[in-house]
């Protein structure tokens, strides 16, 4: 359904471009737009994997993978899935600060479990079934990009409007973990699946070159496309097994050529 409204959006933009008269198009000083972003989700989700429940697991371990910065996997893109919004202020027709990003959060409270009732005289029947717990789970996805864009206009294509500029990107993402069941093992001991809540957060900042272009299909309408030639990212992740012990700590450096492209649907005023 999604893709069908993208489709039938540009198709009206497209129409109108045909029957509208030649004028002025682009930005000018003190304007604002808006637009809808379409690519691949700019959060980091590698490296947030959550230490697992103690439990009676002997070889209960934190695991040390670092968070590489899967926001730049260039194996996937679609242009329909929506993964932001971005803003412009335009000092002048040439020079506009932007911003742009995008959060999900996700919580799930816990439900302690509740273990099954078998008749002691008949071993395999079961008259109350077990209900398991429902694991407490906290999830935070965050990207937020602040920069500015340097517009070029050319007399023979008024409505083509390339742009280079510079970004400082921010992501952040963060989950968390409670498992509150209570467990009898086989010599009738009892004791907690869980000591706590777990965490594992993730955050990453850097700088992008940024270079795209706008087409205005109608005055104060435009579709447009964005890449980022060069970009560094740095990422630092945090581990932490349990209350009180200690975090294990890990981080990346990615350097990344031509690539996070979006696609762009957006409006001036």
């Amino acid at each position: 359904m999604k893709k069908y409204i993208i489709i039938s959006a540009l198709m009206l933009g497209l129409m109108s471009s045909v029957f509208a008269q030649d004028g002025e198009f682009g930005p000018a000083a003190g304007d604002f737009s808006g637009a809808v972003l379409f690519g691949r989700g700019a959060y980091q989700s590698s490296g947030l994997d959550l230490p697992y429940a103690p439990g009676t697991d002997t070889y209960w371990y934190v695991s040390g993978s670092a968070p590489t910065l899967n926001a730049v996997y260039p194996g996937y893109n679609d242009v329909s899935n929506m993964l932001g919004v971005e803003g412009r202020y335009f000092f002048s027709n040439k020079i506009a600060l932007k911003v742009s990003g995008g959060a999900v959060l996700r919580s799930t409270p816990p439900r302690i479990n509740i273990p099954s009732y078998i008749d002691p005289t008949s071993p395999n029947a079961t008259w109350l079934p077990a209900y398991n717990a429902v694991k407490q789970s906290n999830t935070v996805d965050v990207n937020f990009n602040i920069g500015g864009d340097y517009f070029f206009s050319s007399e023979k294509f008024t409505r083509v409007f390339p742009y280079v500029g510079a970004n400082l990107p921010f992501f952040y993402g963060r989950r968390s973990e409670y498992d509150p069941s209570f467990l009898i093992d086989g010599n009738g001991d009892a004791y907690l699946q869980d000591i706590g809540l777990r965490h594992v957060e993730v955050v990453g900042f850097g700088l992008q070159s940024v270079a795209g272009m706008d087409y205005y299909v109608a005055d104060g309408m435009f579709i447009g496309f964005e890449f980022k030639p060069v970009s560094y990212i740095y990422t630092y992740a945090r581990k932490l097994p349990a209350p009180g012990l200690e975090m294990l700590e890990s981080d990346a450096h990615t350097w990344v050529f031509f690539n996070q492209i979006y696609f762009k649907l957006g409006f001036n005023f």
